[in-house]
């Protein structure tokens, strides 16, 4: 009796793990779902008619992470920058640019990478941002997306080095100002250690050398 209770239990939890051999809905990682995107979102949402601002830093952490208007010594310089964002998360944002905006410093696309992005979706997000931009006639000036350092390079930089062609390409032929720091950073096309604590973001001495490479676009 006490074997066929055994045997009947056993059956009973085969069958009923017999679900985790069906195909599982496979929820796609979306920046906007972020609880620290909201919250960021929700403040330029509230902050978009404040007019003080004339020069907007858009970009994921590497942007959020630098006090621009001191970096720069200009109090109309705002910073749109969230940590993790994503090409697409920077479209579902746009609807909050305030009315005296001038332009804009755009770096983007590098977790869209790390993500596994395609270049061809990055590319073409980009090119969405920009005609957002250009339909309100804000000058456009887009910054090379960085190259990561030696402990990531063989796995992004390839798609980093593709995605920054494009992008060159793309605002030689349309008039729009290509920033490229990497020459700076990433001499040999990895992010040198001197710049980086993580082989990814950037450090006091990097964004100061950023700012003052920016600085004669004002």
């Amino acid at each position: 009796m006490r074997t066929k209770i055994l045997s009947g239990l056993l059956f009973a939890v085969l069958l009923s793990g017999c679900n985790f051999t069906e195909k599982q809905e496979v929820v796609e990682w979306k920046i906007q779902n972020n609880p620290y995107y909201k919250h960021k979102k929700s403040q330029f949402e509230v902050l978009a008619m404040n007019e003080k601002y004339t020069t907007m830093m858009l970009g994921d952490s590497i942007t959020d992470e630098g006090l621009w208007n001191e970096l720069l010594n200009n109090d109309k310089v705002q910073n749109r920058g969230i940590s993790g964002d994503t090409t697409s998360g920077v479209l579902e944002r746009l609807d909050s640019i305030s009315s005296n905006i001038q332009q804009v410093f755009i770096m983007i696309g590098v977790n869209d990478i790390m993500r596994g992005k395609e270049v061809d979706e990055v590319y073409n997000n980009y090119l969405k941002i920009i005609k957002i931009f250009k339909d309100k006639n804000i000058k456009v000036n887009i910054q090379a997306t960085l190259y990561v350092g030696e402990a990531r390079k063989a796995d992004f930089n390839a798609k980093i080095e593709e995605l920054n062609r494009r992008l060159e390409k793309y605002t030689s032929e349309n008039q729009i100002t290509f920033i490229n720091l990497n020459p700076i950073f990433a001499p040999q096309k990895v992010l040198k250690k001197e710049f980086t604590f993580d082989d990814l973001h950037l450090n006091g001495t990097a964004y100061k050398l950023w700012a003052n490479e920016i600085k004669k676009y004002f």
